[in-house]
């Protein structure tokens, strides 16, 4: 009986104990491995914590540093080449980190930001950048309610996951065009492929027969021209707020300062910004990540 009672108090004790997260000081901020410097911490839920770093390195349930990663092959400086003397994690040099390594043509110790002690490139060509919002998820994904909402095609607790297979999952085009996975330039991505006399990215544009004129489009709007097999239409891209085939229809105008859905597009993650410039206001069209949706309430993107 004795022994049953120890077994649970010691499970309650460490149910307790992994459930802390970053109460538990888990990823180790200290003095210079502050929110500041690039270093947070973020609750991920079930007693995980997400630790991150400068450049949005990061690691789990684990203290991240540039110096010293969990995988030595994610070190900023590596020694494959014996001339690291010592990889600095500090900004004392203007950087998050430098690299103390020999200079083999003077045979004087250089401080560089490249990997493999390349003393050419100096301090300055440093590409790690501290975070610049608050968001724990990767790949654009947008972190809100204690969650990562991903854009389609990744999954998992930080949106770290890929699956290509997934790409189109919450793409949707317009005009009965039809979404598949496509790697023109490189990777798979998700693109919209658009019936007869439509285009755009979201297949969200209506063609008229010829060529662009001066008359093509009104309201601001920018005539673009396709051929499809012999056939060639002309498309007016819309300003922000107006849509149509010609931009003949005014759906949204600013009249305060904001964020705002964008009722014609939200399907596509679309929205818009109202900000003011020189005392009037201005309009701007924006895109949540793919598959995302924008949410008037936290004025995010999530599902």
């Amino acid at each position: 009986m004795k022994i049953s009672i120890v077994i649970i108090v010691i499970c309650l004790i460490f149910s307790y104990a992994s459930a802390q997260g970053c109460t538990t000081n888990i990823c180790e901020l200290g003095p210079y491995f502050n929110e500041t410097n690039g270093y947070r911490c973020y609750d991920l839920g079930g007693g995980s914590a997400l630790c991150t770093c400068p450049g949005s390195a990061y690691e789990i349930n684990q203290p991240c540093r540039l110096c010293n990663r969990a995988n030595p092959a994610n070190n900023v400086c590596r020694n494959n080449n014996g001339k690291l003397i010592q990889c600095l994690e500090s900004n004392d040099s203007g950087t998050s980190y430098a690299c103390a390594c020999i200079d083999t043509t003077t045979g004087d110790l250089a401080l560089t930001t490249d990997a493999d002690c390349d003393t050419t490139v100096p301090l300055t060509g440093s590409s790690t950048t501290y975070p610049s919002t608050s968001s724990a998820c990767l790949n654009g994904g947008v972190f809100t309610g204690g969650i990562c909402h991903c854009p389609s095609g990744y999954s998992g607790a930080i949106c770290q996951d890929k699956s290509d297979y997934n790409l189109c999952e919450k793409v949707r085009c317009k005009n009965n065009g039809v979404c598949a996975i496509q790697n023109p330039d490189g990777p798979n991505q998700s693109v919209c492929l658009c019936r007869y006399g439509t285009w755009g990215d979201y297949c969200e544009l209506k063609g008229t027969l010829g060529f662009c004129s001066a008359s093509s489009c009104s309201n601001g709007g920018a005539c673009r021209e396709n051929v499809i097999g012999s056939t060639r239409f002309a498309y007016c891209q819309c300003a922000p707020g107006y849509s149509g085939t010609k931009c003949e229809t005014n759906y949204f105008t600013c009249s305060t300062p904001g964020s705002f859905s964008d009722t014609d597009m939200h399907e596509q993650g679309k929205y818009f910004e109202c900000k003011m410039i020189s005392g009037s206001l201005r309009i701007e069209r924006k895109s949540c990540p793919k598959g995302l949706r924008f949410n008037t309430i936290p004025e995010l993107c999530t599902y």
